[in-house]
C-alpha cells in the first residue's frame, strides 16, 4: 500500500494507519514528541482585548444587541 510520507501522521489517517501496521505507536509518540512548541502563538482573547483599547468590547455588544434584536423579530413573525 502506498503512503505518502508527509500524510503518515496525519490527524485524518494515524488511525487507519496504526492499524494497518503502517505506523506504530511508538513511531507516532516520537513523531509528537519532535514537533515544535508553538504555544506562544495561541490567540488568547483577554490580550486581544488589553490591545485593543476595549474597541472589541464594544463591537461585540453591538452584536449582540443585534442578535437581540434578530430573535425578537422572529418571535414576533411566528405569532
Amino acid at each position: 500500500m502506498h503512503t505518502d510520507e508527509e500524510k503518515k501522521f496525519d490527524i485524518r489517517t494515524i488511525e487507519r494507519n496504526t492499524k494497518s501496521g503502517i505506523v506504530t505507536q511508538k513511531d507516532y509518540e516520537t513523531y509528537l514528541f519532535k514537533l515544535p512548541d508553538v504555544s506562544d502563538k495561541v490567540f488568547n482573547p483577554e490580550e486581544a482585548l488589553e490591545d485593543s483599547g476595549g474597541a472589541e468590547s464594544k463591537r461585540e455588544g453591538e452584536l449582540s444587541s443585534k442578535k437581540k434584536e434578530m430573535k425578537k423579530k422572529v418571535k414576533s413573525k411566528g405569532k
